[in-house]
């Protein structure tokens, strides 16, 4: 019996669009093309996930200028302002509060780095009623990684058998399900909320 939800927060409560906010910047789309495979589709963006600095690690971005030194201004400006690039979805907090009304606590299990955390805490509305949560920074292990599923049920002291996770990318649901949780890939809102009902998770 399901008896806690657990949700992911870039593509589920927030959207992460980053092509979108290149081009909204008025960036030509071979350099779009350029920045997103330099930064948040390599490898090294989990270090920025991993990150508890109050700021883009100078030593972090250097790793990423290094992909591609002739984009480095733009790489640079990039990543130091990549906190706006996650925008609050205008159902986020009614979703929270619906599942919360129907009486499962709600916890936020995300990749994020301190610096851009602080950002989307500060102006995120659903962060007002969620009751707490696990963030990669804190941890040092990010999904899809063992580490921060441990850290989670660690804090909370719950059973994974009894926890509903939702996440947007297939590696971290799998992740999830493998490390004993109930384990939703988020697509769209009323697809979430049709498989939840269908594990018993009326909202």
């Amino acid at each position: 019996m399901i008896n806690t939800v657990i949700l992911d927060i870039g593509n589920v409560l927030a959207g992460f669009d980053y092509i979108g906010y290149m081009k909204e910047k008025g960036y030509e789309n071979n350099l779009i093309k350029r920045l997103s495979r330099v930064t948040v589709e390599n490898i090294l963006w989990r270090e920025i996930d991993r990150s508890n600095s109050d700021t883009i690690d100078e030593a972090i971005i250097a790793k990423f200028v290094n992909e591609d030194p002739e984009i480095a201004d733009d790489i640079r400006k990039f990543l130091l302002n990549s906190y706006e690039i996650v925008r609050e979805y205008d159902y986020a907090s009614d979703f929270v509060c619906r599942i919360k009304r129907s009486g499962y606590p709600v916890y936020l299990l995300s990749n994020y780095g301190k610096a851009n955390f602080k950002y989307a805490k500060d102006n995120f509305e659903f962060f007002r009623y969620v009751d707490g949560g696990v963030i990669s920074y804190e941890t040092g292990y990010v999904k899809p990684e063992r580490g921060i599923f441990e850290a989670f049920v660690n804090k909370y002291r719950i059973k994974p058998c009894e926890a509903v996770f939702l996440d947007d990318m297939k590696e971290n649901v799998k992740a999830a399900s493998d490390f004993g949780f109930n384990a939703i890939r988020f697509k769209n809102i009323d697809q979430a909320i049709d498989e939840l009902n269908k594990l018993g998770v009326i909202i």
